[in-house]
């Protein structure tokens, strides 16, 4: 196996890996992964070409996700092959350690208000799309009063600190007197900046 590294924007290391990962090298991948420091806020796993993984492999990747979660670091794996994620599905490890690049913002409309869906990794960069989906329902709802809005954190699978104030702010600016927002399914981890049904 083989691990090229690339540092983009100075906080997010990329490790593309090739080959197989098992029991010979899966103590390289670990070491790559623990060498950073607190600048790195964000470690990639490309799988593009990697065709196998043993369960030692597996094992680094867990420990990998559990000390980046205490560090307050995303880890991310993409481009995984199928005959990969196949290995992750059959020993229920795919929604523990496999965590796609993306954000998403899902709106539905409740008979008690609008909730906004927040999936993936909350950053900075992405803290835009909430604001954006904020500022829709202003435009729409902006004159009616009791509208609640809910964002729900429930599939958030990482934080980033500095997007939280960020986040404040989007709601700050796309607020009305007629509207009341809450936060609910906080992830654990983050109960103690965001309290359940807190308003932010």
């Amino acid at each position: 196996m083989t691990i090229e590294t690339e540092v983009v924007n100075r906080t997010t290391a990329v490790l593309r890996l090739s080959g197989r990962l098992d029991t010979s090298n899966a103590p390289l991948l670990e070491q790559r992964i623990k060498q950073w420091g607190s600048e790195i806020t964000s470690i990639v796993l490309d799988f593009d070409e990697v065709d196998y993984i043993s369960s030692m492999g597996l094992r680094v990747l867990l420990a990998a996700q559990k000390s980046s979660a205490e560090k307050r670091r995303a880890f991310t794996i993409k481009h995984m092959q199928d005959s990969v994620r196949k290995v992750f599905e059959m020993t229920g490890l795919v929604d523990l350690v496999v965590r796609e690049e993306g954000f998403a913002v899902l709106r539905k409309d409740e008979e008690d208000g609008i909730v906004l869906h927040l999936n993936g990794e909350l950053n900075m960069e992405n803290v835009k799309d909430v604001a954006g989906e904020l500022a829709k329902i202003r435009k729409t709802m902006g004159k009616k009063k009791g509208v609640t809005v809910t964002l729900d954190m429930e599939k958030l699978y990482c934080i980033m600190p500095s997007a939280l104030m960020h986040l404040r702010e989007a709601i700050d600016d796309t607020s009305w007197d007629g509207r009341k927002l809450f936060v609910r399914n906080v992830p654990l981890d983050y109960r103690k900046e965001i309290s359940e049904g807190q308003h932010l």
